[in-house]
């Protein structure tokens, strides 16, 4: 994924389950501001790759490096 992407459901996967939850439920959660949903074309435009300070979620970056550092 880079900047400026544009992301779709494939056609033949907008009748499955996580999909249809996805569009009954795309108004309860919130879309980080370096993304952009579209619901009723089933496709996300991504605006800019984040950086740490956008990422909500609890990562530890340092777990990460020690997994791909053993592959």
């Amino acid at each position: 994924m880079t900047a400026h992407d544009i992301i779709d459901v494939r056609e033949k996967s907008l009748e499955m389950t996580p999909f249809i939850v996805a569009r009954e439920t795309h108004g309860e959660r919130v879309v980080p501001a370096w993304l952009e949903a579209l619901p009723n074309r089933m496709r996300v435009l991504v605006h800019q790759l984040p950086v740490r300070a956008q990422i909500d979620l609890p990562v530890q970056e340092q777990l990460i490096v020690e997994y791909y550092s053993k592959k």
